[in-house]
């Protein structure tokens, strides 16, 4: 095990770096005055800033040692620090660590301790050369443990009455990951793909691979989908059908469907604002989890490219919701580029 200490590390949208005095005002107005965030930790909410210029004191100097890993987590986009991430259990004849974290309540919702988790998951792995990592939860903050498995932790077992927090005693529900564990899956031998254009007898095909679209998006935003793939959401697939201004493109392999997206050609008019804007817009986009890593998505892509080329688009655009960390790594590969972003304040 190597004692590197807490290094820089970068995300998409985060900088995690080990904290300063100038943070105090940040953590404290944040995060550590705030009961809800706290409700679930073993340390009680700050009644003052003074309380967090100690704590952060007493943080600050125990990075010299190496053996500390504390980092601050700051929002690339405003440079505030919404949250932090630490080894709160360092087991140094075993090589492994149990992490602790929290954040703000303004981010929650939003995939970013997801985010945080795997970056310094990977830098325990990969740097510190950590053999074992895990993290618990109370088994009443369901939503903490949901945050772990997206960053690839495993539930492995739930200790009764094995913590305390500030709610009191609770039962602890432990996740892990061995460094064994992390390696991804070999990729899959390249399939022998067929993109086209859908036949009308395909529909329900395409309809199985919505349902996992939908499912995915349930998951991850429980708040915001509705469970179940009702009637009205597996009718929509004949009226994009049935819209001369929308394809549903379709990769075929081994004599059946395992990939879809639907097109839609879109027109802005011009306003006061804006120049008129016309553009092919992928509006659904999916391959079977079960045909990951086999080359269909990218051979789906390149096919809607050369088409949007064919029919003299100069934009291609897709949206897609910030959780789903894979996908958007998969389309930035692909050459999408962000140019936009919806953000949101949750006000639960």
């Amino acid at each position: 095990m190597n004692k590197t200490g807490t290094r820089r590390i970068e995300t998409h949208r985060l900088i995690l770096r080990p904290f300063t005095m100038e943070d105090a005002e940040d953590m404290f107005t944040n995060w550590a005055s705030d009961p809800e965030v706290t409700k679930f930790l073993t340390w009680p909410t700050h009644s003052g800033v003074d309380i967090t210029r100690k704590v952060l004191s007493s943080w600050i100097d125990r990075y010299e040692g190496g053996g500390f890993f504390n980092w601050a987590i700051e929002w690339k986009e405003t440079g505030r620090v919404i949250g932090n991430i630490s080894v709160v259990n360092l087991h140094e004849a075993a090589e492994a660590a149990d992490l602790g974290y929290c954040l703000g309540r303004a981010f929650w919702g939003r995939g970013i301790m997801p985010e945080a988790l795997r970056a310094v998951i990977d830098y325990l792995f990969d740097t510190v050369e950590i053999h074992r990592i895990a993290a618990c939860h109370d088994v009443n903050n369901p939503k903490s443990g949901r945050a772990m498995e997206k960053a690839g932790l495993k539930q492995e077992a739930i200790l009764r009455g094995a913590g305390k927090n500030n709610l009191g005693i609770c039962d602890e529900v432990w996740h892990s990951l061995l460094r064994e564990d992390r390696n991804p899956p070999p990729r899959r031998e390249k399939a022998q793909v067929t993109v086209r254009f859908a036949r009308e007898e395909e529909l329900d095909q395409v309809n199985v691979l919505r349902e996992q679209v939908n499912r995915v998006h349930v998951e991850g935003k429980p708040e915001v989908f509705k469970p179940g793939f009702c009637d009205e959401l597996q009718n929509h697939v004949h009226t994009i059908w049935n819209d001369p201004r929308q394809k549903i493109v379709v990769a075929e392999a081994n004599g059946r469907i395992c990939g879809f997206a639907v097109l839609n050609h879109i027109t802005r008019p011009e306003n006061p604002f804006m120049f008129e804007r016309d553009f092919l817009d992928v509006d659904e986009f999916a391959v079977d989890e079960n045909c990951r890593r086999m080359g269909i998505a990218s051979a789906m892509v390149s096919f809607i490219r050369d088409y949007a080329r064919e029919q003299g688009f100069r934009r291609l655009e897709l949206n897609m919701w910030e959780f789903n960390r894979g996908a958007l790594a998969f389309y930035e590969a692909a050459g999408f580029r962000t140019y936009r972003r919806y953000m949101e304040i949750n006000l639960d």
